[in-house]
Order: structure tokens, then sequence, then C-alpha cells
């Protein structure tokens, strides 16, 4: 039988303290507070800002025609959901009903992503910490 050695104990220190870290950053991602309601959803095209909405429990439909294709959107019920994608391959459909801070739809042939925020977070995340010259 071998004993363990100084390195071993290194090793296994460094993977604890790695572990622990992940571990509180996801905890902190999916405990946000937020509000039923106050939740807004991100729609980007290639990168770019398409249009925010906020959350709802009214029904509204949003169509997406781009040069990349059409996508439908459906926000219901406090989330959203995609109900059409002319993509080949309709992945971003099985994806299904968001409403929780963080969560993604994606559809990478028309270049959609949909993401739920929550808005004092949004405007925290995107202002500058420094400015190095």
């Amino acid at each position: 039988m071998s004993r363990i050695r100084r390195g071993d104990m290194i090793l296994f220190a460094l993977i604890l303290i790695l572990g622990s870290f992940t571990g509180m950053q996801w905890w902190k991602h999916s405990h946000a507070d937020y509000q039923q309601g106050e939740l807004k959803a991100l729609i980007t095209v290639n990168g770019k800002e398409y249009e925010t909405v906020p959350l709802t429990a009214d029904e509204r439909i949003i169509d997406i025609k781009t040069k990349f294709g059409h996508n439908t959107l459906k926000v219901y019920n406090y989330g959203v959901q995609m109900i059409y994608s002319d993509a080949p391959k309709r992945i971003a459909l099985d994806m299904g009903f968001i409403s929780e801070p963080y969560q993604q739809i994606i559809c990478v042939p028309t270049r959609v992503m949909v993401e739920v925020l929550v808005p004092d977070r949004e405007q925290r995340e995107t202002e500058l910490d420094a400015v190095v010259s």
C-alpha cells in the first residue's frame, strides 16, 4: 500500500479549491434575486441586439425574419419559447420554454440567441470596471 505524499496533498487541495470556486459561481448565478414580471429576454441576431422584451403573463408573438432565416418566438406565462425555425435541424425548438435568469435558446444556423436577464444585473455586468491607458 502506498502512502499519500506531499504532492498528492497539494493536488487534492488545488482540486478542492477550484471545485469550491466553481460551486460558488454556479450558486450565485442559479439563485439570482428577481420578482416575477421584472425579467427581460434579450434577443440577438448575428451578435447584434435585435430586441429586448419584458417577460409578462400576456401572450406575444415575435417574428424574426433576417437574411439568415426565419424564427418565431412566443412570449407567455413570464417566459419565452421558440415555436418555429426554418433551420435544417430544429434543435432550438427542443430547448423548450425558458423563464429563469441566464437560460438561453440558441439557433446557430439562423444566428439567433435568446437569453433571460435580470434587468439590474444586466446593467451591472456591462459596466466598465477600469480603463487602462
